[in-house]
């Protein structure tokens, strides 16, 4: 078998971080500013790239703005653009200059299974692979210096009577060598499939069956040992019943080893035009619960809205959001969240926000309880 594949050298004109956010501290205000050019791509207009940048401060802030000084706004929403990708091809030859590095690559055919591709940057830090249908080899490297050059290997096959088979292996003598199969035999009408995975650190494996019981339900259950620990009492076992009651789904599942237990019951179904909730669960002696129903209120609001209420072992919470149209290329966008703690305190947390955006940029107002107001504006375009 040969041994051949790595990276797809896919086009890939231009990768473009944002320019990550600073801080301004005037008055005890933090400002986040950060702006970048996000997309570079090769369109049919030719070479277009995405601009855009963002501040974020208290809405306080804007009185020096209307005082005249700009300096804290105009410092947030300077652009900052990076060189856009060029790329050349012609033949399995390819230049291009990425992030104001230039490479060098090269792919070809050498049969019609194995593909030969090759990079080099003008660092001289080469990676080259070797593709096929099977099997995939890697190589990196640092220009001629021999004792810089690494290497991974694999290959997989299907074996008859045996499974699906994959080897792994690397230059620092690492290995996975993997054995799977989906259908190992049918017991008691169940399912029974496996795996077994052989590594540096010892081997591990796994047990699992699955069977359909009538009316729709379904029991599975798995054994797993850790890599290198053979003990029955410190592997993970893990089962599941499903049922369906009353147009839902019941579940009970438990999962844990001789030091550690956690069992779960959950039920789902749809109800009132939405989807309700209902789960409790026990770890390391914790019970926790959560009940919450969600739904969309298009039909209601005639906006595009919805609402997702609950409440779990730390108290109850709600969150609604709307968007909507506003006509000339306006949206609006409303979020509002609350959670009130069911303690002695009964502290309550509550935030909304509403943002005004169209396809040059967008300002958002947020706030939350005992927090100052916040504004947020920023824009977007192409270039």
């Amino acid at each position: 078998q040969k041994l051949f594949p790595w990276l797809s050298l896919s086009p890939r004109i231009c990768t473009m971080a944002p320019r990550s956010a600073h801080r301004v501290r005037t008055s005890g205000l933090a400002v986040l500013a950060g702006c970048g050019v996000a997309l570079v791509h090769w369109g049919s207009r030719g070479l277009t790239y995405a601009v855009k940048g963002s501040w974020q401060g208290e809405a306080s802030t804007l009185t020096s703005a209307v005082k005249g000084d700009l300096s804290t706004l105009g410092a947030g929403l300077e652009p900052h653009v990076n060189f856009p990708a060029v790329r050349y091809n012609r033949e399995g030859l390819s230049l291009s200059v990425e992030d104001g590095r230039l490479n060098a690559d090269y792919s070809t055919a050498l049969d019609k299974d194995t593909q030969l591709n090759f990079r080099m940057n003008e660092e001289q830090a080469w990676k080259a692979s070797l593709l096929g249908h099977d099997a995939s080899l890697r190589v990196h490297g640092q220009g001629r210096d021999l004792g810089s050059v690494s290497w991974e290997a694999s290959q997989k096959s299907s074996v008859e009577n045996v499974g699906d088979v994959k080897v792994e292996f690397n230059s620092d003598k690492e290995y996975n060598f993997t054995v799977a199969r989906r259908l190992l035999a049918q017991l008691a009408g169940a399912d029974i499939d496996g795996e077994a995975r052989a590594t540096n650190g010892g081997v591990t494996s796994r047990l699992g069956l699955r069977r359909q019981l009538p009316g729709g339900a379904e029991v599975s259950y798995s054994v797993e040992n850790p890599v290198g620990i053979y003990q029955l009492g410190r592997s993970m076992h893990r089962g599941r019943l499903s049922v369906p009651v009353g147009g839902g789904e019941a579940a009970l599942e438990a999962q844990g080893d001789d030091s550690a237990q956690a069992y779960g019951a959950s039920y789902k179904r749809a109800a009132l035009g939405g989807k309700a909730d209902l789960s409790v669960s026990q770890k390391d002696g914790a019970l926790g619960y959560n009940v919450s129903f969600a739904r969309n209120l298009d039909d209601v609001m005639h906006v595009n809205a919805g609402v997702h209420i609950g409440v779990d072992e730390d108290g109850v919470y709600s969150r609604l959001t709307a968007q909507r149209d506003l006509g000339r290329g306006i949206g609006a966008d409303y979020e509002a969240s609350a959670r009130v703690v069911l303690d002695e305190n009964r502290s309550m947390n509550l935030r909304h926000a509403l943002k005004l955006s169209n396809k040059l940029g967008y300002a958002q107002l947020l706030h939350g309880r005992g927090e100052a107001p916040r504004l947020r504006v920023g824009y977007e375009f192409d270039a």
